[in-house]
């Protein structure tokens, strides 16, 4: 008898080294393209254009910078500043942009590859006439704890488009379901009161700032792209994974396309301490 179970423990046990096949899975790598991401606002300070390239799926290391690049900006005229880099990938202007003017980037990168932003024209944001916070108990909707809405108004005219940016205690808020945007469809020239603008639940103390930022409509369909591949996973009916092109293209009819976005913003700020 022991002898059987002896017999029975080696045969299972070389039936599972048998299955025990190791699969080496070639994926070729893909193209490598560019990838834009800068804005370019209505205030002083400092505005970054971040360049780098895309990499492998199954590589783990940060994507690669690209450095040594032509950053140059153009408004309706001709060129305004040539960008400064300051880090790997991390190109810096000061200009402030205008209200009215239309504007685009011009990149050529240190092997010679030209792209170029399509023109965007930076528009009015309206105020935002009240930031407040309110309290909510756990329900099958929200944790508890206090969230941040506001008030403004759209101006009368449809196509304007909004993105609204979070920064809680002074950090940026930038987890897929905090990308906030919208469109003046349904409240064309009415006010806007008690939109929320914060998606996790805050505490007594913590320091809220709100920006309002005027976005184009292509802006506003980049998000829509970004936001459906980021932060609406999980199930069968996710959005089939595919490159984010934005409004970048090749100078050269036969070039690489670029990836990602580069957009105008006017911004109105407003700041709370929920108390």
């Amino acid at each position: 008898m022991q002898n059987r179970i002896f017999c029975f423990i080696i045969l299972i046990a070389f039936i599972f080294t048998a299955c025990q096949d190791v699969i080496d899975l070639q994926v070729p790598d893909g193209e490598t393209l560019l990838v834009v991401d800068g804005w370019l606002t209505d205030q002083p300070g400092e505005k970054q254009v971040l360049l780098s390239t895309t990499a492998n799926y199954f590589n783990n290391s940060t994507t690669p910078s690209v450095s040594n690049a032509d950053v140059i900006l153009y408004d309706d005229l001709g060129a305004v500043d040539t960008l400064e880099e300051r880090l790997p990938g991390v190109y810096i202007t000061e200009y402030v942009g205008q209200i009215g003017s239309t504007y685009h980037l011009y990149i050529r990168t240190a092997d010679g590859e030209e792209y170029t932003s399509w023109p965007e024209t930076l528009k009015p944001v309206s105020d935002i006439t009240r930031l407040y916070a309110e309290f909510k108990e756990e329900s099958t909707f929200f944790e508890e704890g206090y969230y941040v809405l506001l008030d403004t108004e759209d101006p009368l005219g449809q196509g304007d488009y909004y993105r609204w940016k979070q920064y809680v205690n002074g950090e940026y808020q930038h987890a897929p379901m905090d990308l906030l945007y919208s469109r003046d469809g349904l409240v064309d020239g009415n006010p806007i009161e008690g939109l929320e603008v914060t998606t996790e639940p805050l505490e007594l103390g913590d320091q809220v700032v709100i920006r309002q930022l005027s976005i184009s409509e292509s802006a506003f369909e980049f998000f829509m792209q970004l936001q459906n591949q980021t932060a609406f996973v999980g199930s069968m009916f996710d959005t089939p994974p595919a490159a984010l092109v934005g409004n970048m293209e090749a100078v050269a009819a036969d070039g690489k396309r670029a990836l990602g976005y580069f957009g105008v913003s006017a911004v109105s700020e407003a700041s709370l301490v929920i108390e």
